[in-house]
């Protein structure tokens, strides 16, 4: 009902947004595709200036980009762009998961068991789309408990683009089951309270994923360099 009542809430741009984003996410939109607003006010059954403002918004998020003479296409990833979000994104998180220690209690543990729990189900199902919806609200849900406004809304800003590129990490894990199986990890590396496990264990979590995007691996200094083949 709430969420019901929060869609009601949001102005009509911000709903062809998140459906745009969707359409990204299920890859029914493919990176560096040319977005027509024209087409887009047909499909949509809207003006053309709500069209605009819905890929203003895409802009902000940088997901779109708009050239100058040329158009409005979904943005691309390189590994540049990749490397700085997972350097932000282990910034962020291994901060705000230690912060929210101290507020974790019984019923919040209960919403993340219930989050794995859900994780396990669709592992079952290999649906990956599913599982990255799932890893996306845990997250978030553990980081809104750092009581720093401030890092939570770097981390809104951020969260478009981890759950843009998580939707290509299909073809990288081994297994529906290992992506559950982290994340189970991490929920008991919270239960211990312990700070040290924790950011241990939340950054051992993102490498996992940049070793897997970019080729790389970590090494004893805790740098990371290229895997030599």
């Amino acid at each position: 009902m709430d969420d019901d009542h929060s869609i009601l809430q949001k102005p009509l741009s911000q709903l062809i947004a998140d459906q745009l984003k969707k359409k990204i996410w299920n890859k029914e939109i493919e990176f560096g595709e040319r977005l027509l607003e024209s087409d887009l006010a047909e499909s949509f059954d809207v003006s053309r200036s709500t069209i605009r403002e819905a890929l203003k918004i895409l802009e902000i998020e940088e997901l779109v980009i708009s050239k100058a003479r040329k158009g409005t296409y979904v943005a691309t990833f390189t590994e540049k762009d990749l490397d700085e979000i997972i350097e932000l994104r282990t910034l962020i998180e291994t901060t705000a998961f230690s912060k929210a220690l101290p507020k974790l209690e019984s019923c919040h543990f209960n919403t993340l068991e219930e989050i794995t729990k859900e994780m396990k189900i669709k592992a079952q199902a290999e649906d990956w789309k599913a599982l990255f919806d799932l890893d996306v609200e845990f997250h978030r849900y553990v980081v809104d408990l750092c009581d720093n406004s401030r890092i939570i809304k770097i981390y809104d800003s951020l969260q478009v683009q981890i759950r843009t590129f998580l939707m290509h990490l299909d073809q990288y894990y081994s297994s529906f089951h290992s992506f559950y199986e982290e994340h189970q990890a991490l929920l008991e590396a919270l239960k211990t309270k312990d700070s040290s496990v924790v950011k241990e264990k939340v950054k051992n979590h993102i490498v996992y994923v940049e070793e897997k995007i970019l080729g790389r691996k970590e090494v004893e200094d805790d740098k990371v360099i290229p895997n030599q083949k």
